[in-house]
């Protein structure tokens, strides 16, 4: 009865002005959601770990890479002291004639072949140079060949002993060098002429040792007040203990070995006649391709030329190797092993300096010897 009472009660709501009030809890919004509302992006834990961006302009990576590049070619090996650039520079002096010299060839040697048959014009000389019956031929390219083979033997084996006796001795002369500035500190270094005797090494090093390129002849000739270690006897020839003389003595001894080494004992017409004397044994092979021609025609001549590329790059390739050993340049130059050997010597002779100009002598200023600079 009470559920028929209400059910009809709520269907005549809207007729009787009758209007339920519910009241709905909702949850607010100020007690637990934060106040602001963070919209921004999480930060990414990889970012740091991603390499840094390239450069935009392409000229900044150009110079880069070209300043990298030039550091590792003039970076010295640690044992031949050379730079790649050096055996760069060496290996295309070596090369590129050879290869040049090798694509000539290829292509002269059917044009030579023909010309010299066309020059001969005869069947008898052709029968004779394409078997070779009376074995001239043969013969002429052994003596030939035996000849150049001695010559570019022996002349190598003498440019290679040279070139190690420059190495002994610029080794022995660096030596003398450190023990005269260790016994100068030693003997010297109280005395009044320390300062004086450090910069005539300091000359010496610099204006003898490391002069390289110079004529040995010409920095043996020079005067004697020119000679700084004639300047270091002449200072310690009175009031110093004679060791001091006899290391300066020793030292000039292993400088005469160092530049009698250097000195070139091949003239430049040694090398002209090598050259002389192979072209002679080349010129021999196109006239037995003007036999040859004969029998195979031009291919038989295209054949032959290859062959004869190949041996004159071997030929030009032996020439060429001899004369950076008689020139002493790029990788056979001694100039990046002497630097790193000085490179020690040098550095202790410029804090002994630099000491000497902090602290003054007991006969500052009375001597002409105040603030001496070289």
């Amino acid at each position: 009865m009470r559920a028929t009472t209400l059910l009809l009660l709520c269907m005549a709501r809207p007729s009787l002005g009758f209007t339920p009030t519910m009241k709905i809890r909702r949850p607010s919004l100020s007690s637990h959601a934060p106040s602001r509302l963070n919209l921004s992006t999480p930060p990414n834990p990889f970012r740091a770990a991603m390499p840094p961006a390239l450069p935009s302009n392409d000229t900044d990576g150009f110079e880069g890479l070209k300043s990298k590049l030039m550091v590792y070619l003039n970076t010295a090996d640690e044992n031949s002291c050379q730079t790649p650039l050096n055996n760069l520079k060496t290996l295309l002096r070596i090369t590129v004639p050879s290869v040049v010299a090798a694509v000539g060839a290829f292509f002269a040697f059917p044009y030579l072949a023909l010309s010299l048959a066309s020059a001969v014009n005869n069947a008898g000389v052709f029968a004779v140079l394409s078997q070779d019956s009376s074995q001239f031929v043969q013969n002429f390219l052994t003596v030939t060949g035996l000849l150049f083979s001695i010559l570019v033997g022996q002349t190598y084996y003498f440019m290679y002993q040279q070139q190690e006796a420059v190495y002994l001795s610029l080794f022995n002369e660096v030596t003398e060098a450190k023990s005269l500035l260790e016994q100068t500190t030693l003997i010297a270094g109280s005395r009044p002429i320390y300062p004086k005797i450090l910069m005539y090494i300091n000359s010496y090093i610099n204006n003898d040792l490391k002069q390289l390129n110079s004529p040995p002849s010409k920095l043996l000739a020079r005067r004697p007040d020119k000679d700084p270690l004639e300047a270091i006897m002449f200072v310690t020839s009175v009031g110093v203990p004679s060791s001091l003389y006899e290391t300066v003595r020793t030292l000039r001894q292993a400088r005469a070995g160092r530049l009698g080494s250097m000195q070139r004992k091949l003239p430049s017409s040694h090398i002209f006649l090598l050259q002389i004397l192979a072209f002679i044994e080349l010129l021999s092979f196109p006239l037995l391709g003007a036999g040859t021609q004969t029998i195979g025609g031009y291919n038989i001549l295209t054949v032959e030329g290859y062959l004869f590329a190949i041996m004159t790059f071997g030929i030009v390739l032996t020439l060429r190797t001899i004369m950076e050993l008689w020139n002493m340049k790029g990788a056979y130059n001694v100039e990046g092993v002497m630097n790193v050997m000085v490179a020690g010597l040098d550095e202790e002779l410029k804090e002994r300096m630099e000491g000497c100009r902090k602290l003054p002598g007991p006969d500052d200023g009375k001597d002409g010897m105040d603030g001496w600079v070289d």
